[in-house]
């Protein structure tokens, strides 16, 4: 009679306090990115909480990215960027007549994703504790 009180015990205790870590009540997000119809190949994107609470942001990866619940945000409303860098900043240029190792001595990177994306974005999602939270990304 006690191992089944004991075993009771155990697997009400494991259902209450939920098996997976604690995360602070943050959730995570995931979902693909397209632009101009093809998977995005690389780049970021960021969710900045509307209230200023928070912001977390995760790669793009062959269109595809996952900001786990443990580096994630507490449920909201976000608005979303997406940023990627152009080809030639793989390789910064130096600036003519400035020494290595000045922070002006490279050329800037060049964005590929519109303004309305980027830094002026009019995406937005609300993220709940409630669901599995999945926002997909469409770049025209």
């Amino acid at each position: 009679m006690l191992s089944r009180s004991l075993f009771v015990t155990v697997v009400l205790t494991s259902i209450i306090s939920g098996c997976g870590p604690d995360t602070g009540g943050r959730v995570g997000v995931t979902g693909t990115v397209t632009f101009q119809g093809k998977p995005l190949d690389n780049g970021n994107i960021q969710f900045d909480a509307v209230d200023g609470s928070g912001m977390t942001g995760a790669p793009i990866t062959n269109g595809e990215y996952s900001v786990p619940a443990e580096t994630g945000v507490l449920p909201g409303d976000y608005t979303v960027r997406v940023s990627k860098a152009g080809e030639d900043a793989a390789a910064p240029k130096p600036v003519e007549g400035e020494a290595p190792g000045d922070p002006g001595a490279f050329s800037p990177r060049e964005e590929v994703i519109p303004e309305e994306y980027n830094l002026q974005s009019k995406l937005t999602t609300q993220l709940t504790g409630e669901k599995a939270n999945v926002f997909d990304v469409d770049i025209p």
